[in-house]
C-alpha cells in the first residue's frame, strides 16, 4: 500500500484550498455587511431629515414645487447673474462681459436669460432688424447670385420665343438646362405654348 500517501495528499491539500474558500467568503460576507449598514444607516437618515455624506437618494422635486436642476451646477450664483444682467442692459456687450469673466458666449447668454434677460431690444443677439423686402418692393434674393442679369434674362426669352430652342441656348452659353429654364423663368417665360 504505497500509494496511500499520495491520496492523504490529495485530500489534504483539498481541505487547504477549501478553508482558503471559505476565509475568502467570509471575508467577503464581512464586507457586504459593512456597506449594507452604511446604507441603512443613510436611509435612516434621510427619513429623519438629516442628510448625511456623499451621494443620497434623490428626490423628484423639492419642497417648494420647483423640479430640480438636473446636469452640471451653475457656474455663477443667482445674485451674480443678476449683476451681470445690470451691466449688460447698461450698454455692456454680452461679448465683452463673456471675455472679462473668461466663459463662453453660450454660457454668458445662458447665465443672462436665467435671470430673465431678453436681450437688446426685446429678441436677437443685437443685430439691427432687416426690412423682409427690398426697397423696389420686390422679394429679397436668397443663396447663390444669378448667372445673368435681368437684362440677358429677357433677351434670352425674346430668342426663345421667337423659336430658338433653351437646349440650344444653354449649350451655346455653356450652362446646364436646368440654369437656362431658372433664368427664362426668372424673366417671366411661361414655356412653350402647347396647340
Amino acid at each position: 500500500m504505497p500509494r496511500m500517501p499520495d491520496r492523504m495528499h490529495a485530500i489534504s491539500s483539498a481541505l487547504q484550498g477549501l478553508e482558503h474558500a471559505m476565509r475568502a467568503l467570509a471575508n467577503e460576507n464581512a464586507v457586504l455587511k459593512d456597506q449594507l449598514q452604511a446604507i441603512v444607516e443613510r436611509a435612516g437618515q434621510l427619513f429623519d431629515g438629516h442628510a448625511g455624506r456623499g451621494r443620497t437618494g434623490r428626490p423628484s422635486s423639492p419642497r417648494d414645487g420647483v423640479p430640480r436642476k438636473r446636469g452640471r451646477a451653475f457656474k455663477f450664483t443667482d445674485d451674480q447673474a443678476a449683476d451681470f444682467r445690470r451691466q449688460a442692459e447698461g450698454g455692456k456687450s454680452v461679448v465683452s462681459l463673456a471675455r472679462e469673466l473668461k466663459v463662453s458666449l453660450p454660457t454668458m447668454y445662458n447665465t443672462l436669460k436665467r435671470v430673465g434677460w431678453k436681450g437688446k431690444r426685446g429678441g436677437g443677439r443685437g443685430r439691427p432688424a432687416r426690412a423682409a423686402r427690398a426697397r423696389d418692393g420686390a422679394p429679397r434674393k436668397r443663396g447663390r447670385a444669378f448667372k445673368f442679369t435681368s437684362d440677358q434674362a429677357a433677351e434670352f426669352r425674346k430668342q426663345v420665343e421667337g423659336g430658338k430652342s433653351a437646349a440650344s441656348l444653354a449649350k451655346d452659353l455653356k450652362v446646364s438646362l436646368p440654369t437656362m429654364y431658372n433664368t427664362l423663368k426668372r424673366a417671366g417665360w411661361k414655356g412653350r405654348k402647347r396647340a
